[in-house]
């Protein structure tokens, strides 16, 4: 049986002393992944709150308004 260009070309890479393709194939070179991982409902709900939906009750500083305005249904009286 014959031996491929590709296995010829990675043996002759291999006799120069050069890095061959298989040497890097499956390995990190010391580089460690970040595992992914499903955040908790707490997370989720303070994500959303930072995001969009802010809580302003946080902000209050106490105070508050009244608005005693004409009602304008029906004009009628």
């Amino acid at each position: 049986m014959s031996i491929s260009k590709a296995k010829k070309a990675r043996q002759k890479l291999a006799q120069q002393g050069r890095m061959t393709p298989d040497a890097l194939r499956g390995s990190w070179q010391g580089v460690n992944p970040t595992i992914k991982r499903t955040p908790t409902l707490q997370e989720k709900q303070a994500k959303l709150n930072k995001k969009y939906r802010r809580n302003h009750a946080s902000y209050s500083d106490g105070s508050f308004c009244i608005y005693k305005g004409e009602k304008r249904y029906g004009e009628a009286g």
